[in-house]
This record gives C-alpha cells, structure tokens and sequence, in this order.
C-alpha cells in the first residue's frame, strides 16, 4: 500500500491529532489554536481511519463495487485534509452535500467518455475549490478532459482514443557549474523541453517562458531562468524542483517531470480535484446504473473497462501521496524523518 499511510497514521491518536491541528492553526494565525484542534481532534484522526479502511477494503473488493469504496476513501482524505486549514468545517448542512452533479444518464447507446460531471454553487467541492483558490473553474467537465488531465496515464489514454496527447514527460538533469547559479556552487535543475509544432511547446523560447511565468499561481512564482544557447532548456535550484508542482503546468510523480502541452485555455485541473470528479461519476454508475455497469464489469470486449481499471489501480497508488504532498505544502509539523519515498 502507498507509503504516504504510514505518514497518515501519525494522526490517528487523539494527542498526535490534537497536536498537529494545533500547529496547523497556529501556523493560520487563529485565535485559540488550541480549544479549535481540541474540538476537531476526534472527527480528524476517524476522518483518517476511515479513509485507510475504505482504501484496504477497495484495494480487496471486486470492480462491481469498488469505485464506491473508493469514493468514500477520497472525499474523507479530502475532509482530513480540509480539516487542518479550516476548523470550522462543517460550518452547515450543505458542505456535506458532494457538491457535484451529473446529467441523467441514458440508457441506449451510454458512452463513459461523452459524459459530464457538473461542479455546483454550494457544497463539499465548492468549499474545496474555494479553500485551493481552484479558478477559474468550468461549468462542466467533460469524462474525456478528465482521464485526459491525469498524466501517469496519459500516453495510453491518447493510444486508446487516439486525441492528443497532453502530459509530455520531460528530462531533467542536475547541474553545478552553470553561469546562471550563485557562487556557492549549489546544486541546480536543468529541464530540457522538446520541441513540437502544436501546443505552447511551439513558441519561441522566450514566449515560452513568459508563458509558464504567466499562468503561475500568485505569489508561487518560482525563479526560471532561460538557458543562454535560445533553446527550450530552464533553470532552477534543485531545492526548488517539488515547488514546481504548485504551477498548473507541471506535474511531479515518483521522479519523473510532466509538463502540459494542452491548450491554454484549457489547464488542467489539479489531481485533487480531477480524481474526485471521476470517483463521483463512476460511484454514481457503480450505485444507480447497475446494469450499464454490470455489462462493463463482467465485458472484456470494451475499452472502457481497461480505462477504469488503470484509472482506479492508479489512484489507490498515488491519490494518498497527492493528498499528503498538500498537507506538507501548508505545514511542516510532521515528525523530522517522515518523507515521500514513492512520490
């Protein structure tokens, strides 16, 4: 199971629990940091434990049932993880609703990548995307742009519907001696880009770097610089690389860079976000539409089984580390030696 558990169960005792929101609220600058992690302490360490339990369970159960299991894992990591930034959660009845909608489903002729799922004005993921400053978000999420923003997959998601691929994977290197870098000789990062005719790959390279400087989030801008030969190679200090995350263009997974080559008014969402949407929607076919998805789990002649499959071994591997890599951006009170050795 993902490493990133054993981290969460640091959390699951009442004093480490309490001592953690504590930190956290502090770190926030709230009044009385410690009544507040006092009052959440219970519902956060079960928030944890039951998130575990969903994700061993799911990780036993058949396909018939499993994205709903699954479901219920993210959204209780995800409220664990709303919980140590606002402690007033849930301030009302309407917060637990999911907060996402999806149309009526017809019963002839159903197809998983027509479909969509709809972000709704009040809600769970409406408290989400306003507490990560998720904008500007869409009216609707295409199933298709979905699977298509999630990038350990993305070369077989484009094989299978053969769209574009979006997520590229770009090398990266360390480097010392560049004119670039201070003279304490630290170490740097040199990413090389390939070039393309389609897509920001294809600007020049310094649009290119105004580009990616552009769609930084406020107050993430990270110092890139452009390699001196005019080609698509940027800088930065290698403390620096698992900053690169925070852009909506980069994704980083167990040592590997992707960088995002779709259209520009179209980012991708953020895994968080595009995991939970996913989960909503196949939780509602597993749930309500049980004979669509029967004929899916027991048909080996449908691509889509294999896209589901891929999609749900994937996010049982890597969602704990997403969700963990947020809390670790925010705080920093976790016990010295506790790391991401998979992500």
């Amino acid at each position: 199971m993902n490493s990133a558990w054993k981290m969460f169960r640091f959390f699951e005792t009442e004093p480490t629990a309490r001592k953690y929101l504590t930190a956290c609220y502090d770190s926030l600058g709230l009044e009385h940091a410690e009544r507040l992690a006092f009052q959440q302490s219970s519902r956060f360490l079960f928030l944890w434990k039951q998130a575990r339990q969903f994700y061993t369970t799911a990780a036993e159960a058949d396909l018939s049932i499993q994205p709903l299991l699954l479901f219920y894992g993210c959204s209780h990591l995800l409220k664990g993880l709303l919980l140590t930034r606002d402690p007033s959660y849930p301030q009302n009845s309407r917060v637990l609703q999911h907060g996402v909608t999806t149309r009526k489903l017809k019963k002839n002729n159903y197809l998983l990548l027509e479909d969509e799922v709809r972000p709704q004005k009040e809600g769970f993921f409406a408290l989400l995307a306003k507490l990560f400053h998720l904008s500007p978000m869409q009216d609707r999420y295409s199933i298709h742009d979905l699977f298509a923003s999630i990038p350990a997959f993305s070369d077989v998601y484009a094989a299978l519907t053969e769209k574009p691929q979006h997520w590229l994977q770009v090398p990266w290197s360390k480097i010392y001696a560049v004119e670039q870098a201070p003279s304490d000789c630290q170490p740097w990062v040199q990413i090389a880009f390939p070039e393309a005719m389609d897509g920001p790959l294809a600007y020049s390279p310094e649009t290119f770097l105004q580009y990616i400087n552009r769609v930084a989030p406020e107050g993430s801008r990270l110092p890139l610089r452009r390699s001196e030969d005019n080609s698509k190679r940027l800088l930065l200090p290698a403390s620096a690389l698992s900053q690169l995350e925070q852009y909506p263009l980069f994704r980083w997974q167990k040592r590997r860079l992707f960088f995002w080559n779709g259209s520009p008014d179209s980012l991708p969402l953020p895994e968080w976000a595009s995991h939970f949407l996913l989960l909503y929607l196949l939780g509602m076919l597993c749930r309500y539409e049980t004979e669509w998805w029967g004929e899916l789990v027991l048909s080996h002649g449908l691509a889509e089984r294999y896209l589901v499959e891929l999609f749900l071994e994937h996010h049982m591997s890597s969602y704990p580390t997403v969700i963990m890599k947020q809390i670790q951006q925010k705080n920093s009170a976790l016990p010295q030696g506790f790391s991401l050795d998979d992500c």
